[in-house]
């Protein structure tokens, strides 16, 4: 509004200099014309015939008169004694010859020059009806161009320090075509891609902190395995020092070497198995499934695991049950280590299960199920099965309740095939579900 108000007095001033001073410019110079076309005129003319063409003359410029001196006569045209007698008035004198006149006349001419200062008060006596208008004319502008412009730049700024807080919930809504438009829908298209950028960073926090405690849990667990492996050698490792160094010491039954031994080389092969589970955790812990990819046959794991456990089985009579006919499913991975992890869900499922009792296997699609009848699991204990060196036990003797390491490698195994797995009581039996869709 400041703005428009200066360049309107500016403007203003200007014309009130200028246009007085041209106007003066121009009224001197067509008055000089008229007067050199009369001159002119009169030059081709005689006396009488002049006195009327300076008549006429008079008659149609207002504010001009002029007098005719021959000799000692003059002779006045117009309202001459009254404009001679303005302030502003000016006179211009030409000697003109006619032939019907012997001696020379004289021609003078009077006008009432310009009125430049006439409009120069014109200009004054305006100023205050011209200051109102430019007023007026200049608030309105300012509120049309802040409803036009600075509206929408409010806007967008306000929209810019949601965005300098990371707040993508709004939308800047500016519907023009002009560069403001194009600045509005700009924003709004970069506050859609930081929003999906953010929830992209967001999602990508959130699988990275799972994996993080993933890896933290899979860290604890490995302290937890050498830590419990430790305790767990320690006690053979025990039991076989004090056995040899009663041989040697020949003290009480221990003098009788030969007797002694077998019991020392029973518990050397236990004290081995449990050392050889230990490498294959550990080897498995370390390599994964190694560079083996290939197509695994379940269905022959299955029959070539329930053939070496038959001895087994028939010595507690049980009953393996199977049905072979069911179609084949493929899974990738390493086959020894998935018939490992059969071998040991079938193997402890024969091992736990009474005498006279069965044993059921059952693969229907990509579900595998095995079924031991007779027993049941503690329902507070079912989710510690798969912790290393665990039993369900209490005497943790490893002639009843084995080393506590099977369910542990068939974790670890099935977790690197990438199939999900679950174990259950049913109606007077544990079920082992085994999903062989691979993630």
């Amino acid at each position: 509004m400041s703005a428009l108000i200066l360049c309107s007095m500016l403007i203003y001033g200007i014309v009130m200099i200028v246009v007085p001073h041209g106007f003066t410019a121009v009224s001197n110079g067509r008055i000089n014309g008229e007067i050199e076309k009369l001159t002119s005129e009169l030059n081709n003319t005689d006396f009488k015939t002049a006195s009327e063409i300076i008549s006429d003359f008079c008659a149609k410029n207002f504010g001009m008169a002029a007098m005719l001196a021959v000799g000692a006569d003059s002779f006045s045209f117009g309202d001459f004694d009254n404009i001679r007698g303005e302030d502003k008035a000016v006179s211009t004198s030409v000697v003109l010859a006619f032939p019907d006149c012997e001696e020379a006349v004289f021609l003078t001419v009077i006008s009432t020059g310009s009125s430049a200062d006439e409009l120069n008060g014109v200009f004054i006596g305006m100023i205050p009806f011209v200051l109102g208008a430019i007023l007026l004319v200049s608030a309105v502008s300012a509120w049309l161009c802040s409803r036009a412009i600075v509206t929408p730049v409010l806007k967008i700024s306000r929209v810019s320090k949601r965005m300098a807080k990371l707040d993508m919930t709004w939308h800047c809504d500016v519907d023009r075509g002009d560069e403001l438009g194009v600045l509005a829908d700009s924003l709004n298209t970069l506050s859609i891609k930081l929003g999906e950028a953010m929830e992209e960073l967001e999602d990508t926090n959130k699988r990275l902190r799972e994996e993080i405690k993933k890896v933290n849990a899979a860290e604890k667990q490995r302290r937890d395995f050498f830590a419990a492996a430790s305790h767990e050698l320690k006690t053979p490792i025990t039991v076989l020092k004090g056995q040899i160094e009663s041989m040697i010491l020949e003290i009480g039954r221990y003098k009788d070497v030969k007797s002694v031994l077998p019991e020392t080389l029973v518990e050397i092969e236990k004290t081995e198995r449990l050392v050889k589970e230990i490498l294959s955790v550990s080897k498995l812990e370390i390599n994964g499934l190694g560079e083996k990819n290939e197509k695994i046959d379940v269905n022959e794991c299955l029959r070539e695991v329930i053939e070496a456990l038959t001895p087994l089985a028939f010595e507690k009579d049980i009953e393996i049950v199977f049905d072979t006919d069911r179609p084949t499913v493929y899974i990738e991975g390493n086959t020894a280590l998935f018939r490992k992890a059969l071998h040991n869900i079938l193997s402890n499922a024969v091992f736990h299960s009474p005498m006279g009792s069965n044993v059921k296997a059952e693969l229907i699609g990509e579900k595998l199920t095995v079924v031991n009848t007779g027993v049941t699991l503690p329902e507070e204990e079912i989710h510690d099965l798969f912790t290393p060196f665990y039993r369900v036990e209490k005497s943790r003797s490893k002639d009843t309740g084995g080393s506590g390491l099977g369910l542990y490698l068939v974790e670890t195994i099935l977790r690197l095939h990438g199939l999900s797995f679950d174990i259950s009581n049913g109606d007077n039996c544990v079920i082992f579900t085994v999903l062989l869709n691979q993630n």
